[in-house]
């Protein structure tokens, strides 16, 4: 994968919308998935997971992307969850206290529980 590629992909777990995201979330390309993810948090049902297995770096831009999608699950009642977390995002997700904002899972499997 190139340094600028990103990519997602979407499978229903019975109620509940697993969203997989390969590549970096930074400046560089959030922008190229931020309006797919704002769509798949739309047609959430009860509960959007976001696999984060192959995000190896997030930036500001990155979690602003996951906060506008927060955002808009609170909005709709729509739980959200992240799983899969690498240790250096899990770093930046503990530094700026954002695991207090989202459920996180250490895998998909205790996420789906």
């Amino acid at each position: 994968m190139k340094a600028d590629s990103i990519s997602i992909e979407s499978e229903w777990v019975g109620e509940r919308l697993v969203v997989h995201i390969d590549g970096n979330l930074d400046v560089h390309n959030v922008h190229i998935i931020e309006q797919d993810l704002m769509n798949l948090v739309k047609i959430a049902k009860t509960h959007i997971i976001y696999d984060l297995e192959k995000v190896n770096y997030i930036s500001s831009a990155g979690l602003r992307v996951l906060v506008t999608s927060l955002r808009l699950c609170q909005d709709s009642g729509i739980q959200i969850s992240i799983c899969s977390l690498k240790p250096a995002v899990e770093r930046v997700f503990d530094i700026i206290s954002m695991k207090t904002l989202f459920q996180i899972h250490p895998d998909l499997k205790t996420a789906l529980l």
